[in-house]
């Protein structure tokens, strides 16, 4: 972006209480500790601190201005740096969005779902890369933060933006699609995630498909069908050109036949509404690993396809993909006799089976097979029966898994379905307490796969660095 201060005070509806109105912004940032030279510092008041009490540390770090709700303290910074005072300072953020937005003239494409929104943007990005100049979210700023400044680093000669966007309450998406007014979409799945929150699954899917009410008429949304419901509600949406993909015989693009190895997953994906009115069926190859990685490199190479991207292109730009952090992150150490799938930044069930297939499927028949799997947040009342649902899935495995190390007090319920299925067994309250266990059990060298699944707070990353270490 680059944004004048008084352009920006009057997009937010805000008053420049100080500092040169022709002073331009090319950045915007929110956290004190990570400002660039000459950028603005958005307070934002947040559950633990307020970044308004960091207005002054930033403008020492070198920002030149302050977005602000009230009156802050400068410090011994330039009395004459930009001050521009607002009623909202996440909501000035959107505002500033929604108008750079609307400079750009590329073609939008908004992600969402409660599984595989980064994977799937990451890929697309990569893949539409190939076909032209492409701007994605940076990581997994997908928030009512994180996104408006995504948005604003979109440069104005980009052919396409791929955005992220993430819902944690009703509203959240419909907010941001409004802001970003995306071309087309992609909602990946609709599973238990944040039902604290939504509270079901029925309310999962409402909350995901708010992104589809503000594409316009004849943009194409691309719909995983692992939850029918997702499709159904989808559908509703007369305007939208709505394309199910996903494992059933009658989806739109159905993916099948996907094969993990240690190099990436090969599937394959075929068209039922070809224009020759046959299907068409191709096999493609991504870098990433697990059924996910087939699923994202579904998203990308059936959308990139409806707006005319040829297969070449498409394969190029799967083979330029890498993962995200810790988002099933193959690790090889100990000299190759241990590989580590480092899957933990965030957790549900749907993750974290689809985590113990990959697991499984690596897992060679000589190696021993180490599952590290802690509690699932953020799941309300259904975090019970969440938690019992991938103990089952664990239990199944039982001929296979050599040692199951369940971390957290809900994962309790988990260990107790390992003890029961004859597994060996350690339950205990974190990861440091998990890592001696594991640490314990890779003394003797044997070639191992571990997989660490857990959500971010259980702090399993931590774990993984101390055993690849």
């Amino acid at each position: 972006m680059e944004l004048r201060a008084g352009e920006i005070a009057n997009l937010c509806g805000g008053r420049l209480r100080s500092g040169d109105p022709e002073h331009r912004f090319t950045v915007i940032s929110f956290d004190s500790r990570r400002v660039t030279k000459g950028s603005l510092f958005a307070a934002i008041p947040g559950e633990r601190v307020d970044g308004h009490d960091f207005v002054a540390s930033a403008l020492a770090a070198g920002a030149s201005g302050a977005l602000v709700m009230r009156p802050v303290a400068l410090g011994g910074a330039d009395p004459a740096a930009v001050v521009i005072e607002v009623a909202d300072t996440t909501r000035a953020l959107q505002d500033l969005a929604s108008d750079w937005r609307k400079r750009l003239t590329a073609r939008v494409i908004g992600v969402a779902g409660s599984n595989g929104k980064t994977s799937t943007k990451d890929t697309l990005a990569a893949v539409l890369g190939e076909a032209g100049p492409t701007w994605a979210t940076p990581g997994n700023e997908n928030s009512q933060i994180g996104a408006p400044l995504a948005v604003l680093g979109a440069p104005l000669d980009s052919e396409f933006v791929v955005l992220e966007l993430g819902t944690s309450a009703p509203g959240e998406l419909e907010r941001l699609a409004k802001m970003a007014r995306p071309d087309h979409a992609v909602v990946t799945a609709a599973f238990a995630e944040h039902l604290e929150w939504l509270g079901s699954i029925a309310g999962v899917i409402e909350a995901e498909t708010e992104i589809l009410d503000g594409l316009p008429a004849g943009g194409i949304a691309l719909i995983g069908s692992a939850e029918p419901g997702l499709v159904a509600a989808a559908r509703r949406r007369s305007h939208v050109g709505v394309r199910a993909l996903g494992l059933r015989g009658e989806d739109d693009w159905r993916l099948d036949d996907i094969r993990l190895g240690r190099g990436g997953t090969t599937f394959t994906l075929a068209r039922a509404d070809a224009p020759t009115g046959t299907s068409e069926r191709r096999t493609w190859h991504t870098p990433l690993l697990g059924a996910p990685a087939a699923w994202a490199g579904g998203f990308a190479a059936a959308l990139a396809t409806e707006l005319g991207v040829d297969p070449e292109t498409i394969q190029r730009g799967l083979d330029r993909v890498r993962p995200a952090a810790h988002r099933l992150v193959a690790r090889e150490a100990r000299g190759g006799a241990l590989l580590i799938l480092d899957d933990c930044y965030n957790s549900n069930p749907a993750s974290c089976i689809a985590a113990l297939d990959s697991a499984e499927a690596l897992a060679g028949n000589d190696e021993r097979l180490v599952l590290v799997v802690g509690d699932m947040l953020e799941l309300g009342e259904a975090s019970e029966a969440a938690h019992r649902e991938v103990g089952e899935a664990i239990a199944q495995r039982a001929s296979r898994v050599d040692l199951l190390v369940a971390v957290g007090p809900e994962s309790r319920r988990i260990a107790d379905a390992g003890v029961a299925a004859g597994i060996a067994t350690r339950a205990v309250a974190g990861a440091d307490e998990a890592l001696a266990a594991v640490e314990a059990e890779l003394a003797d060298g044997r070639p191992t796969v571990l997989l660490a699944k857990a959500s971010r707070g259980i702090g399993l990353d931590r774990l993984v660095a101390a055993i690849a270490d």
